[in-house]
């Protein structure tokens, strides 16, 4: 199955976009309601109030970030999927490659692909935009 593959420049440095990918408070603010977040390797997260949790895999400030992806409402048989993403330094701010891959069927893939869209780079990018 295809994995999502998501680029956006967004206009701040790289420092900041790496705060709103792994600060729990930075997290917060862009995204509501509680978050964990203990990014080193083997960390534990924890985003929409728990809805969606895992490990990070790869921690590499501030360029690099991975970790698995799990739905609370995800049969047990069906394996974590995993995000990757890249940061980039461009002349206009930061470029971010995100990559999610591995997901249990389509249906799953093809609303994970929306909502990238509308409950994460999105709101992400326009708090980051905004100067907060």
């Amino acid at each position: 199955m295809k994995p999502i593959k998501k680029r956006l420049i967004v206009k701040t440095s790289i420092s900041n976009v790496w705060a709103a990918l792994t600060g729990p408070k930075a997290i917060e603010a862009w995204m509501g309601g509680p978050v964990k977040s203990n990014p080193r390797i083997g960390g534990r997260y924890a985003y929409f109030g728990g809805e969606t949790t895992g490990r990070y895999t790869r921690v590499e400030r501030p360029t690099e970030l991975a970790y698995t992806w799990r739905q609370a409402v995800w049969p047990d048989e069906w394996a974590d999927s995993r995000v990757h993403w890249k940061l980039k330094p461009v002349q206009a701010g930061t470029q971010i490659d995100l990559t999610h891959s591995s997901f249990p069927n389509q249906d799953e893939r093809d609303s994970h692909d929306l909502g990238w869209d509308e409950y994460w780079l999105g709101p992400m990018q326009a708090w980051l935009e905004s100067g907060k």
